[in-house]
Parts: C-alpha cells; sequence; structure tokens
C-alpha cells in the first residue's frame, strides 16, 4: 500500500506542467463535456456567450487548461472560464502561484483530489444536493412507532412465547419490509449524493489537515462547517457502505433486507435530509473550495507547460499592446506583436493568418480576464465583454441560411453595445453571405456604428472598398503573401497598413485549376466584369 502511495506521487509528479491533450485518456475528457457543462449551467451568469464559445473553440481551450483531478475541479473550472470579472483577482493568482512553488504541498492536494475522482454519476451532485434538501419521506413519525412496536413484539416473544405474539411479530415486520422496500427505491438514486457528500468533507478535512491550501483558498468559517457536517458524514458513510456491500455480495443482499425491517436506514435517511435541509449553501461553499484547489493546480500546471506566459495588465482605456501573442492550441506557432489605440480592420489573402491571429487575441482577452493567464511575453487589454462573429454556418435543422444567422449574430453585439459598457467585437468576414452592394453598404453601416461605441472593433476584410470607406474610422493591418515557383508563402505575422488584395485566384492556380480557368478570371478581374 505504501508502495502503491508513492507511485501515485511519483506519477502526479511527472504530470504536472504536461499538456493534457496529450494524455491517453484525454478522449475520456471529451465524452463528459456535457456532465462537465452541468455545474455552469446550474450557476449560470455567464460572461461569455454560446455564439463566441462556439466560434473560439472554447472548450478545445478548456481541454488545453484541464489538469484537474476531480470532476468539482473540472467543473469549477469549465464555469471561471465564463466568468470576466475582477472577484479576488490578487488571491487568485497567489494560489496559482503557490502551488507552482511548493511541489509537496501540491501533490499532496493531487493526492487527495484523485479520492473525489471523476464517475459519470458524481457530475449531478450540486442538482442532487438541492433534491435531498427538499426530499420528505412521507409520515416519517411513523417510522419511529413502528421500530418501537417490533421491539415490543420481539420482547413480547421472547417472554411469553405465544403465537399470538409470534403473529404479530410477523406481521409488523412483514409491514417494516414492504414500506421499506417501497421507499428505498425512491430515495436509492440519492446515494450518489450522499457518496459525493461524504467524499467531499473526507477530503477538505483531509487538505486542511495537511496543511497544503495557501490561506487566500481557505474561507472564513470553513471549520464550522465541517464540524456541523460530522454527524452527516458518519449516517451517510454508513448508508453507502451497506448498498455497496448489497450490490456486491448476496450476504449483503440478505443483510440488507434484514436491516430494512428494523426502518433504520429509512429513519437515517430522513435525519441526513434534515442536516442538508437549510445548509445547502455550506455544503456549496465546500464544493466551490475543493474546486478552486483542484482549478488554481490545473491553472499552475498549465502555465508550465506554456513557451511563454504573462499575467495580464488592464489598461482603463480602449487600447490593446500585445507582445509575442500567440494561440495556445497551436504548437511551435508564428508570435505578433501589435499596439492597437482604436478599432481595427485587418486585411490580407486566403489562408493568411488573418483569423488565427484574431481568434489567438479573442481567446487571450478571455483567458486574460478569467484566470489571469495570457500565452504572449506582454498583454495590456481593456476588462471588456469578449463577442465574435467568426464561424458563421447554415443551420440544417432550422432552415437558417448563412446570411440570416450572420445577420442575427451581428444583432447582438448591436444589442450590447446598446448597454454602454465596454466590449471587443471580433468581426470575421463580415455580411459575406449576400450580393456586393449590399454587403457592402450594410457592413459600412455596422462597422460605423459599432465604432462609435464604447469598445473596440476587429475585423478581417478581402473589401479593399470597405477598407477606403472607413479608413478615418478604423486603424489598418495586413497580413501578406508572396507568390513562388513554389506555390503561395505566407509569414504569417501582422504589419500596419490595409495591404493587398485577395489571392483567391493565384490559390487556383496552386491546386492545378487549368490555366485557361485562371487568365480568364484575371481578365475579368481587369476589366471589372467579375
Amino acid at each position: 500500500m505504501i508502495l502503491n502511495k508513492r507511485k501515485q506521487r511519483e506519477q502526479i509528479k511527472k504530470q504536472y506542467g504536461n499538456n493534457p491533450i496529450n494524455d491517453p485518456y484525454h478522449h475520456m475528457r471529451r465524452d463528459r463535456r456535457k456532465l462537465i457543462a452541468k455545474y455552469h449551467e446550474d450557476k449560470g451568469g455567464s460572461d461569455v456567450d454560446e455564439i463566441t464559445w462556439d466560434d473560439l473553440e472554447m472548450d478545445e481551450v478548456f481541454y488545453r487548461i484541464n489538469h484537474t483531478r476531480s470532476y468539482i475541479g473540472e467543473q469549477v473550472l469549465y464555469h471561471k472560464l465564463h466568468c470576466l470579472n475582477e472577484d479576488n483577482a490578487d488571491g487568485f493568482c497567489d494560489a496559482v502561484d503557490y502551488y507552482d512553488k511548493n511541489d509537496e504541498a501540491r501533490t499532496d492536494a493531487e493526492f487527495e483530489l484523485l479520492r473525489i475522482g471523476k464517475r459519470n454519476t458524481s457530475y449531478y451532485m450540486p442538482q442532487l444536493i438541492r433534491i435531498l434538501s427538499e426530499f420528505e419521506l412521507p409520515f416519517a413519525w411513523c417510522y419511529r412507532i413502528l421500530q418501537a412496536a417490533l421491539v415490543i413484539a420481539v420482547i413480547l416473544s421472547v417472554a411469553l412465547r405465544s403465537a399470538e405474539c409470534a403473529v404479530l411479530l410477523l406481521g409488523i415486520a412483514c409491514t417494516n419490509l414492504f414500506l421499506y422496500m417501497r421507499t428505498k427505491s425512491k430515495a436509492e438514486y440519492m446515494m450518489d449524493c450522499l457518496y459525493g457528500i461524504c467524499s467531499l468533507i473526507d477530503v477538505s478535512e483531509e487538505l486542511l489537515k495537511k496543511g497544503c491550501v495557501p490561506e487566500h483558498l481557505v474561507y472564513e468559517g470553513i471549520s464550522e462547517d465541517l464540524k456541523r457536517f460530522h454527524r452527516l458524514k458518519k449516517l451517510a458513510g454508513g448508508l453507502v457502505t451497506k448498498k455497496n456491500y448489497a450490490v456486491t455480495d448476496p450476504q449483503g443482499m440478505l443483510a440488507d433486507y434484514l436491516m430494512g425491517i428494523t426502518l433504520y436506514d429509512l429513519v437515517s435517511f430522513h435525519k441526513i435530509t434534515q442536516i442538508v435541509k437549510g445548509n445547502e449553501k455550506a455544503v456549496m461553499k465546500l464544493y466551490k473550495f475543493v474546486g478552486e484547489v483542484d482549478m488554481s493546480i490545473s491553472v499552475a500546471s498549465f502555465r508550465k507547460s506554456l513557451p511563454d506566459y504573462c499575467i495580464p495588465e488592464f489598461s482603463k482605456d480602449n487600447r490593446i499592446n500585445v507582445c509575442d501573442i500567440y494561440h495556445p492550441l497551436i504548437e511551435n506557432a508564428v508570435l505578433n506583436s501589435v499596439n492597437l489605440g482604436n478599432s481595427a480592420m485587418i486585411m490580407g489573402a486566403n489562408a493568411s493568418g488573418k483569423s488565427t491571429f484574431m481568434k489567438a487575441l479573442a481567446v487571450n482577452a478571455i483567458l486574460a480576464q478569467s484566470i489571469y493567464t495570457c500565452c504572449a511575453k506582454r498583454l495590456e487589454i481593456p476588462r471588456s465583454v469578449v463577442m465574435t462573429s467568426m464561424a458563421v454556418r447554415d443551420d440544417v435543422l432550422t432552415g437558417e441560411s448563412y446570411y440570416v444567422r450572420e445577420v442575427r449574430y451581428l444583432k447582438r453585439m448591436l444589442d450590447e453595445s446598446k448597454k454602454g459598457g465596454r466590449v471587443l467585437y471580433f468581426i470575421d468576414e463580415i455580411l459575406k453571405g449576400t450580393n456586393y452592394r449590399e454587403r457592402l453598404a450594410a457592413s459600412k453601416a455596422v462597422l460605423s456604428y459599432l465604432s462609435g461605441k464604447n469598445g473596440m472593433v476587429i475585423v478581417s476584410t478581402h473589401d479593399g472598398e470597405l477598407a477606403k470607406y472607413l479608413k478615418h474610422e478604423y486603424s489598418g493591418y495586413h497580413f501578406e503573401s508572396r507568390l513562388t515557383d513554389d506555390g503561395i508563402k505566407f509569414d504569417y505575422r501582422i504589419k500596419s497598413g490595409f495591404g493587398e488584395g485577395s489571392n483567391a485566384i493565384d490559390l487556383l492556380l496552386c491546386y492545378d485549376f487549368p490555366r485557361e480557368v485562371v487568365e480568364d478570371a484575371k481578365k475579368l478581374v481587369k476589366s471589372n466584369i467579375a
């Protein structure tokens, strides 16, 4: 046993600072995505809307960060990535630094968190706690009377040795067993919740006992909360142990029925519901405490796994300064640096890096305000809501066309701008789902409107006409490409100025389209027929 613990601790230390996506069990995390999101859905209050989350593939970013050891840590981390606020930023960073600098404390904490694990049924615990607190056993007072009647019947049967007393005992026993079997089926599904509560209390106590939690995470009153749940842990632990024994062993099943006659388990379950009732907030405070420990270690591991990272600086005006920024999901990414003093329009050829740069900037804007970690050497950014319109697609199920869906995406941005808060808008190829003349007019109107609101707009386009119309409202940037004998080459670096137009026709040549098709297309462009 000691050897196994030693090996487990060594394994924990080796895994720290590694990319969790390379873990052979990574596919299991993907399968649990909907379960992980349960806590966030229950909590609500997201600052990152669903469209932005999907556009930026934030699920993949979550998997890249997710080094957690418990289902609680996964759920708390997932929720944290949706929340862009200033709550306890210093305390969060101090906790992350603590685990990065204290190997033994971190290993102790991870070892304890592994005891909670990631069973699929456990992810429903926040919802089950609420259900458990509302659970009522009807006529619970009758169980006490029936218990007393059973004891009296046993005493009379032994003392008097009469057939009448034996019949009475049998009748009460059958009644109790019937009530037990009927009520047990209703309460059985709550056993996973009781198991989760026991694990939560045990691990919280051990984390505090071993002193492997920074003071920033230990909330006031945690000791009182743990004392309050000592009786609950004792009662729940006994019920869970008996249930597991009854499932795995025939003798355990027989013992379960014999104990059912006494109604002991039903009375214990009733006591547990009474303890939980009114203390749901205390249970969820412990839940958050354990989750934040796990999440802090996960973020520390994420930072260590990166080639470079920084703590963000927050500007009070519309200004973004980045040095060597990159996307966390791209290995050996090309680094980019830029200073944006107002809204920006980014031009460039297809596949030159515009969309990737915008996603890197948007993802880092979210990471900066949620886990205070940026994939860059330096990032200065205003605190803002982040909104995108990038990965627009037709919706076959609803019958929504590309253009209708993009209009809906943009409308939510206009609605957000009316609220007065600062917003970072990221728009990739605005309104490309309609004809040229109307697209140009509508795009200019939308972008002019947003640039006059509180925030910044970063938009990519191939349209030189649109750039001319908005050159006084938007700063120009571009990504370059060049045609060589070996094909089109890109350096994937952002540069000042609006730059050149599209390379769509050159790409036809690179993919071996007939030369006459390419030449004909070029002639049409020159003659302004296209």
